[in-house]
């Protein structure tokens, strides 16, 4: 009797509704907030989503440290690192979700080698023009850059035009006239959306 218990006991979570493991990131793991419904986030959403796919605004990659695991990331505060905690926090204020993805075959000291040009890269102020420089970073920009040296994701054509109207939103219209830039279209960059697809990577699941 006691046996079977202990079966039921191990079978249960596995089966009823709802009920899952407790999800555990590792270093080089990709984190993707969730976009918002306004602002900046919207307007990300307007152009680069995936029609059926989640949509994202952020990402940002995992590290070791000596007190525990840290987020590095580039925002609108800049290039900086966070605990995961924090970084967590900051999420549920906002009410969006992280979702965990993981490079499936990572080439031989690629998350080691991204890590450390991530911590290089600290420091830096946010990119708002999204035109690579190397002064500057935008979130799947660091991502791209930490793991360049490994040819992990691909720089595409940027795109700011919704794919459903073919229209630039007003947003992305006034933010580079009061830059006194036209939009770039069609410039080398990269975002979220375009990351979190690429075929280099696998979806673990909901960070909570």
């Amino acid at each position: 009797m006691r046996a079977l218990l202990l079966v039921l006991s191990l079978l249960v979570p596995a089966l009823w509704p709802g009920v899952v493991a407790a999800l555990e990131v590792r270093e080089g793991d990709l984190l993707f907030v969730t976009a918002g419904h306004g602002g900046l986030s919207a307007a990300i959403d307007d152009a680069t989503a995936k029609q059926g796919s989640t949509s994202f605004d952020h990402v940002a990659l995992v590290a070791a440290a000596p007190q525990g695991w840290e987020v590095l990331h580039a925002d609108e505060k800049g290039s900086r690192r966070q605990t995961l905690d924090q970084f967590r926090e900051d999420a549920r204020g906002k009410q969006r979700r992280i979702v965990v993805y993981r490079l499936r075959a990572p080439p031989g000291n690629a998350i080691t080698d991204a890590v450390t040009t991530a911590r290089t890269m600290l420091g830096k102020p946010y990119n708002t023009a999204y035109v690579l420089n190397d002064d500057s970073y935008y979130c799947s920009d660091f991502i791209e850059r930490a793991f360049r040296a490994h040819h992990v994701f691909a720089l595409q054509p940027m795109n700011f035009r919704n794919p459903q109207t073919g229209e630039i939103s007003q947003h992305w219209v006034d933010l580079y006239r009061g830059m006194g830039m036209d939009v770039p279209q069609d410039l080398p960059g990269t975002n979220p959306n375009d990351m979190a697809a690429a075929t280099v990577l696998q979806r673990i699941g909901v960070l909570e």
